[in-house]
């Protein structure tokens, strides 16, 4: 064994520098993974909405029997409409999709509609990151 491998210092340095290379590799080789957008819930709450990373899937649930439709929508970060869910019956079940996100800021909301007009009583988007 070299003179200088059997120095104290030498050795816990070489230590922590070999602790260090193989925390580094760890760390870079995690796979990522996307959160999920929580619950979001139309204005009047007949409509919930999120997205989860297990899944990958964005959900929209009606939740109200009222004659409306639930909407989940999400956006890009830039308010661009990315994905449109719809759920027509209040049934205990929710339909989903199962789109491409990729790495960034996206933006989701709940909203009902009635038969083909626009959805209204949108709750507030809600920001979450996909990584």
């Amino acid at each position: 064994m070299s003179q200088l491998i059997k120095s104290p210092r030498v050795r816990a340095g070489a230590v922590v520098a070999t602790m260090s290379l193989a925390l580094v590799g760890a760390v870079s080789t995690t796979p990522a993974s996307a959160a999920s957008s929580g619950h979001v819930y139309s204005s009047g709450s007949g409509a919930e909405g999120w997205y989860y990373y297990g899944s990958e899937r964005v959900y929209a649930c009606d939740i109200k029997t009222d004659g409306y439709k639930a909407v989940t929508q999400v956006f890009s970060k830039s308010d661009r409409l990315l994905v449109t869910v719809t759920d027509t019956y209040n049934n205990g079940t929710c339909s989903w999709k199962k789109p491409t996100l990729f790495e960034g800021t996206h933006k989701i909301r709940a909203c009902v509609q009635k038969g083909s007009a626009a959805p209204t009583k949108c709750g507030p988007k809600r920001s979450w990151y996909v990584d």
